[in-house]
């Protein structure tokens, strides 16, 4: 399992040093390709589909124990963090980080950097200890 958590642990890193260089587009991209990584990682230990955005929300809602139709009535935890990543990935794919009706203040997106961060380091831990869910 040590090739996906390096495969993570890399696009962190050049996710960093994109956002550093104000180029939020790859920085963006780099961070939610860090979390399909971790997704389909975990979804391959446990035989899950996650071959489309549909599939890895779909591993996110297993991770919460619930199913797609009970998310109406709660809010599950795993597949939060995974929308705060899939904005990362709206952002990369429409450039919308340029329209200013889409645009987070700073502190938002530091913010949302840090909760993706988080949830990938939990994910990891997720790869690492083989962790099964049902």
């Amino acid at each position: 399992m040590a090739e996906p958590i390096s495969e993570i642990q890399e696009l962190i890193e050049f996710a960093d040093l994109s956002f550093d260089a104000d180029n939020l587009r790859e920085g963006s991209w780099l961070m939610w390709e860090a979390t399909r990584v971790a997704l389909v990682a975990i979804a391959n230990n446990h035989g899950w589909p996650c071959d489309s955005l549909d599939e890895l929300k779909e591993v996110t809602y297993r991770m919460d124990g619930i199913d797609a139709e009970e998310y109406a009535t709660g809010f599950p935890w795993h597949f939060g963090r995974f929308s705060v990543a899939m904005t990362f990935c709206t952002h990369a794919e429409t450039e919308v980080w340029e329209c200013p009706e889409f645009q987070w203040g700073e502190a938002a997106f530091q913010m949302g950097r840090e909760s993706v961060k988080k949830f990938l380091a939990l994910l990891t831990q997720y790869i690492e200890s083989g962790r099964k869910f049902q």
